[in-house]
């Protein structure tokens, strides 16, 4: 089959809005937050293939697994097979774990690699709140010493409004943490991305302020009907216990209307690994990628 790729433009995000609410993915990677602001500097593109709607990174010659009902192991053979006449390189990313247990024959047919740099932390969004037991008591007290220390911070609604300090307060965030390297430079753009296109994306955030002066801020949106996604989260390390008070403000936000809050990858950083691993994640999200085995 001839595969023609389009490129991801925001007139397609009702297009994206309703094939995941058709066929929810919990993958972070399949927000429509993410696929547009992350997607304008990939230049993803898309396409419908047998039924099913399909993501292309063409930096990296990337497929996502397709968004529909699934396919069998030797149609993702001959989708792949497909997409390398367009790139030889191409393969499979974000298999979802569970599709691996129901089809154990996709071995025969790839040869298969557990992501876990990009594996997804998801939370029980009460247990954000309540940050109950001995394991998250630390967390705990630096909201109860932010608190006394600061009783009239108020908490915001991000709005467009609100971009040009969303973008400065990050610009001196980014600044401070330059040793941690490209990956900081590309996030930026996600993140200015997004407030640029803010309007026209199902998303949300909040704003922690300290006299009229941001210290923090979250930014977030729907994964799937129970599940909501954190994009983006930054904080003002010299307020001590910003960055649980924005963890904490963003939980209480989301809890009536969310079960679970996926805190996307850490990428194979250490740093975020070991801050994700602290609240004690109720579960991962985990995935497999697949380069076609040779015939």
């Amino acid at each position: 089959m001839d595969i023609k790729l389009h490129e991801l433009t925001l007139l397609h995000v009702p297009m994206l809005i309703d094939w995941l609410k058709k066929y929810p993915r919990e993958a972070c990677d399949y927000s429509v937050c993410n696929l547009m602001t992350w997607g304008k500097i990939y230049h993803n593109q898309f396409c419908e293939y047998a039924g099913r709607l399909v993501f292309y990174n063409p930096q990296y010659a990337y497929i996502f697994f397709p968004v529909g009902e699934w396919m069998a192991p030797q149609e993702l053979e001959t989708l792949v097979r497909d997409f390398r006449k367009l790139n030889p390189e191409a393969s499979l990313i974000l298999i979802p774990e569970k599709y691996t247990l129901a089809y154990p024959t996709l071995c025969h047919h790839f040869e298969l690699h557990d992501d876990r740099a990009w594996a997804d932390y998801v939370y029980a969004t009460e247990r954000m709140v309540k940050l109950s037991g001995k394991k998250l008591a630390k967390k705990k007290n630096l909201i109860s010493q932010f608190t006394r220390a600061y009783p009239d911070y108020k908490v915001l609604q991000i709005t467009p409004s609100r971009r040009e300090v969303i973008i400065q307060f990050t610009q001196k965030w980014k600044r401070e943490r330059e040793v941690e390297g490209i990956y900081l430079n590309t996030e930026f753009k996600a993140i200015q991305n997004t407030m640029e296109m803010w309007d026209s994306l199902p998303v949300d955030g909040i704003i922690i302020c300290l006299h009229n002066r941001i210290v923090a801020y979250s930014i977030f949106s729907p994964q799937t009907a129970d599940m909501a996604t954190i994009h983006f989260e930054k904080f003002d390390p010299d307020k001590k216990g910003s960055a649980q008070v924005i963890n904490w403000e963003t939980a209480k936000y989301l809890q009536d209307d969310y079960a679970w809050i996926n805190r996307e990858q850490d990428i194979g950083l250490e740093g975020l690994r070991q801050a994700k691993s602290s609240y004690m994640p109720d579960r991962m999200v985990k995935f497999i990628s697949g380069k076609l085995k040779q015939p």
